[in-house]
């Protein structure tokens, strides 16, 4: 590949970031700004003022700062910790430029906060790189901060953070390391029948921890994405699931539940040899998904393989339906939210017509979550829901009789 090639398309999966170029010197920022435009960034903010650059931060909000060393009124290192009081614990990525050939300078930049640094005259490939990989990284941190405000409003957990029932983060890291690696994992499968007749389909794999530190099995899960173990926990929680699968009924399917994330990031390189033919994969709408494609492309050889696909919770928000559209799952599973009161809610049981009506139409199967009541289960049956779980079919139990 050429270094023209690598220039040209280097940012494009970045395009919409904003860079905020400080230099006092005009021709300086005109380059930067013309090197980055080239490799696909659509906004570039150039400041030559750097008296001004707090005010640009609070106008722009870049997702990073090149910023030069050496500047008249206000130098580099003046400006970082204006760039640093604006970001506060967040993470804004803040690249220094400089002529200075000693390390000294480079050091002091870094010591202060700057997370790379480029020499003048700089190599517009090199430049371009050292941007591209830091913007990566502040795009996956935005996401992590999206995921963690999505779950928890989702959760109706707000301040304290869930970190913060285990003491630090650090604390809670540990913790969830501490109940993967003793192995305190334990698993309870809740039956999944046919309404009908009551007879035992399946069942979903439900992960039970410790009562301390958190306090119940979704808090441990939202504190795992805070400290970004949502990956360890699930595999950990997928193979002490996978463990019960020798004795379940004969042609029962079992569903775990994983994020997009996870499954994204290769579920047959972490769980080993998985009779997929007897799997469900249960994806939760909680968290939004970046890249259909991607997921879609992992699902692929698993579904191949006999898995099948479930959406989890839907009706309890947007993310579900746009999981339904593209990912075309075999099982459409109706949020015990909207289960709840279906029976005298007018709006719930339209909800679910509309549901079952589209599944009708592309292949799917629709389960009713959270089916506690006579009157629930019959409702949903008049509506064309014939498959369901919740403590009215079968509570959660360690091993499924």
């Amino acid at each position: 590949m050429s270094r023209s090639s690598t220039l040209s398309r280097a940012l494009a999966r970045t395009a919409d970031s904003r860079v905020l170029v400080v230099d006092d010197n005009p021709s300086n920022t005109a380059l930067v700004s013309q090197v980055l435009r080239r490799a696909g960034l659509l906004e570039v903010i150039e400041a030559q003022d750097p008296t001004a650059v707090a005010g640009l931060l609070v106008t722009h909000d870049p997702d990073l700062v090149l910023l030069d060393l050496r500047m008249p009124v206000m130098d580099g290192y003046q400006v970082l910790q204006v760039v640093q009081r604006y970001a506060g614990d967040t993470y804004l990525p803040v690249v220094v430029i400089t002529a200075d050939d000693s390390h000294e300078s480079v050091e002091r930049a870094l010591a202060m906060g700057a997370h790379d640094f480029v020499r003048k005259p700089f190599d517009t490939v090199e430049l371009v790189l050292r941007v591209r990989n830091l913007l990566a990284t502040r795009s996956a941190y935005l996401e992590q901060r999206r995921n963690r405000a999505w779950l928890k409003a989702r959760l109706g957990l707000f301040e304290p953070d869930l970190a913060d029932l285990a003491g630090t983060a650090d604390d809670a890291r540990r913790a969830i390391l501490a109940v993967i690696e003793s192995d305190a994992i334990r698993i309870a499968v809740q039956p999944v029948v046919d309404m009908r007749s009551g007879e035992l389909i399946g069942a979903e794999a439900l992960a039970r921890f410790p009562a301390e530190p958190f306090p119940h099995p979704a808090a441990w899960f939202a504190a795992a994405l805070e400290v970004g173990l949502t990956p360890e926990l699930e595999i950990a929680c997928a193979l002490k699931a996978l463990e019960l699968l020798p004795g379940q009924p004969d042609g029962s399917k079992l569903g775990i539940n994983f994020s997009p994330s996870t499954v994204i990031d290769g579920l047959p390189e972490k769980l080993g040899l998985v009779p997929w033919e007897r799997v469900v994969i249960e994806l939760t709408e909680h968290v939004p998904v970046a890249d259909y494609d991607k997921l879609n492309s992992a699902l692929a050889p698993l579904r191949e393989q006999g898995a099948q696909v479930a959406v989890d919770d839907t009706g309890a928000g947007f993310a579900s339906l746009r999981h339904i559209l593209d990912l075309k799952p075999d099982t459409i599973k109706i949020d015990i939210g909207i289960t709840r009161g279906v029976d005298t809610d007018p709006s719930r049981a339209a909800l679910v017509t509309m549901l079952v009506t589209f599944a009708e139409r592309t292949g799917m199967h629709v389960l009713a979550e959270g089916v506690e009541t006579a009157a629930e289960r019959d409702t949903m049956l008049k509506l064309g829901v014939t498959i369901g779980q919740g403590y009215l079919l079968g509570r959660p139990e360690l091993t499924l009789g």
